[in-house]
């Protein structure tokens, strides 16, 4: 981090502009790189709100880079504890920790962060919930507080009921606890999504059976947070996960989706986000092209992109991954 202490502010300027000329957000080295300017700039210039922004947007792409690229939860959350020290009302960041949390089983930790995300009243739009997030985000805090539940329910059907049971009051909350709460059964733990629209919970066979790579449709199957693979009559690719969210997107709206609405929930500091959400997609197009070059998956409209996958097309997930398509705010 001390690479730039040496320079002025106006060579810092002259090295920033260079930087945004050379960006490219699937690069770690680029994103580290910003992190050291920006946190000199800030130094320099401690009046310039603008870098602490650049910074908590670089932070967040680097905790993505840390937990999808190395798999390195633990790292990742320290990142999105950092920025909420810098910028304590970013609702998106506590989001992104309450699944960090989630897929580490840490229930408490991950209810704690999606109720702080839920409920923090941020000024600046790129650090609010869009609508369906503030969703996601009450739906795992009930998920947390099931499991959380469960294993309460879990360690009292332990107790030694009669001894217990012999105090009317203890007996009575007994009765609540085991007869006003569904247990947090899993039996139909994946959602399968037909042409985009139709939802539905089905169960590990019927996934199993729904899923084959065989079948003459187009499948998305988000496997885990960090692997999604697509298919097309027998042929399947791995799509990385930034690109996997903007097909996810692209999958769940068949009616188009226009450039604009993309980019706002990208919520990037990009210099030129429209290129780079160019080059995302064009990234997208070569990787389906490996399952038919003959098809044109995704069609360029009036002002966006459309979802053409030729005939019907099913959407997989597991319940953990529920929720977490478009992860680029």
């Amino acid at each position: 981090m001390g690479r730039y202490s040496e320079y002025t502010l106006d060579e810092l300027l002259d090295i920033e502009a260079d930087w945004w000329d050379r960006e490219d957000e699937t690069n770690p080295k680029w994103i580290k790189e910003g992190l050291s300017l920006f946190l000199a700039l800030s130094k320099l210039d401690k009046k310039n709100s603008g870098y602490i922004e650049v910074r908590a947007y670089l932070s967040i792409l680097h905790g993505e880079y840390l937990k999808i690229q190395d798999r390195s939860y633990e790292r990742a959350i320290k990142v999105f504890h950092q920025i909420i020290m810098l910028e304590p009302d970013n609702a998106r960041a506590n989001y992104r920790l309450g699944f960090l949390y989630f897929y580490e089983e840490e229930w408490t930790k991950s209810l704690d962060s999606f109720y702080q995300a839920a409920h923090s009243n941020p000024n600046l739009t790129r650090k609010k919930l869009t609508a369906e997030q503030m969703v996601k985000a009450h739906y795992y805090i009930l998920k947390n507080s099931k499991i959380i539940t469960q294993a309460s329910l879990d360690q009292i059907a332990d107790m030694p009921y009669k001894q217990l049971e012999q105090n009317e009051e203890l007996k009575l909350l007994l009765d609540e606890i085991r007869n006003g709460i569904e247990p947090n059964d899993e039996k139909k733990p994946y959602q399968m999504i037909l042409n985009g629209v139709e939802y539905s919970n089905i169960s590990e066979e019927e996934y199993e059976k729904h899923s084959d790579i065989d079948l003459p449709m187009f499948i998305f199957n988000q496997i885990s947070l960090n692997d999604t693979e697509v298919s097309y009559l027998g042929r399947s690719v791995s799509i990385p996960i930034k690109n996997a969210a903007i097909l996810e997107y692209l999958m769940k709206n068949p009616s188009g989706v226009s450039k604009q609405d993309i980019i706002s929930r990208l919520s990037q500091q990009s210099k030129d986000p429209e290129a780079a959400l160019r080059q995302i997609i064009s990234r997208l197009r070569r990787k389906l092209a490996k399952l038919n070059p003959e098809i044109e998956f995704i069609k360029t409209i009036d002002g966006g992109y459309l979802w053409s996958g030729g005939g019907e097309y099913r959407m997989f997930k597991h319940f953990r991954c529920v929720g977490t398509e478009l992860q680029l705010d």
